[in-house]
């Protein structure tokens, strides 16, 4: 079984990447214009089809209001197979109507878009809501629900693969100086934040220790459907560490949501429990092992 909350709690982690940059960021940062580019949205080719043409350019706080809300009804998780498609529909405006969009806005559109199968084919009113078995056709839903999650670790994948050989070619990560420059305030956090990492990256052996330890981090989720399921716990914790460190210290919190996202699915093992019939958020809680004691009865 392929539906459950689990899926929810995805679409609902990406849905909220989307939500802060919109939310917390001002139309005309948005939507400036660029030189020799010209005034965003472009809306030319199939950029056209975007949320932020549909409606008119000249008021674009009317159409990132209607984008939020999409965004809301999306974690709210009524409908999935309607919220799938018009998710990706904002997903796919944001990453190519706002003039400076992130990677963390492009990632969103793609995997979105490879959520879109698992959506349609998802028989639940709600994704929130556990999934049950008595289901019309479906056997050929799950497989094509499956072949789709199996298309975003992949995905998932080649994106950690690429990020990593990336970086190996720059000087500043070879020689393990990347976050140095980093934390001494050409690109990063500021105040106190600023100060505790420039503090820390101006020692040598730490500087290089967190630069190459985030090369070996992502060459791990990199390979991580190459390892036995036992260590992918370890692989995922690797990978919150090294998105919250980034998210903390840079700022970049849309990016890491979409990341965050994109960890869990690749991370998460297809038969894992959290794929599984009837389970639901709250089987992660802690179960309490204290059994009252049984009173036995007596007659008088």
């Amino acid at each position: 079984m392929v539906w459950s909350p689990f899926i929810g709690l995805i679409r609902s982690i990406l849905a909220l990447g989307s939500v802060l940059t919109l939310l917390f960021t001002s139309s005309d940062s948005l939507f400036r214009p660029v030189l020799g580019v010209g005034s965003y949205p472009l809306c030319r080719g199939v950029e056209s089809w975007g949320l932020f043409c549909v409606f008119p350019r000249e008021q674009p706080g009317l159409a990132k209001i209607v984008a939020i809300i999409i965004l809301l009804l999306v974690i709210s998780g009524l409908l999935p197979q309607l919220t799938g498609i018009l998710h990706w529909w904002v997903a796919f405006s944001v990453a190519t109507g706002i003039s400076i969009p992130d990677g963390g806005d492009q990632i969103t559109s793609n995997l979105v878009l490879l959520l879109i199968p698992v959506c349609v084919t998802d028989p639940r009113l709600n994704h929130w809501s556990r999934a049950g078995s008595g289901t019309l056709l479906l056997p050929s839903r799950v497989g094509i629900a499956a072949v789709s999650l199996a298309a975003m670790k992949v995905q998932i994948s080649i994106l950690y693969f690429y990020s990593m050989t990336g970086k190996m070619f720059q000087t500043e990560w070879a020689e393990g100086s990347a976050l140095y420059y980093i934390g001494s305030g050409f690109f990063g956090p500021s105040g106190t934040l600023k100060d505790a990492f420039a503090l820390l990256s101006e020692i040598p052996l730490i500087s290089i220790g967190m630069t190459w330890g985030a090369l070996l981090i992502e060459l791990l989720l990199a390979v991580t459907l190459l390892t036995p399921t036992r260590y992918r716990p370890v692989w995922f914790c690797l990978g919150f560490s090294l998105h919250f460190g980034i998210a903390l210290f840079l700022g970049i919190w849309s990016f890491q949501m979409a990341m965050l996202g994109a960890l869990a699915v690749l991370t998460v093992p297809v038969k894992s429990p959290v794929y599984s019939e009837g389970f639901c958020l709250r089987d992660f809680r802690p179960r309490s092992t204290f059994t009252p004691p049984t009173r036995v009865a007596t007659t008088a």
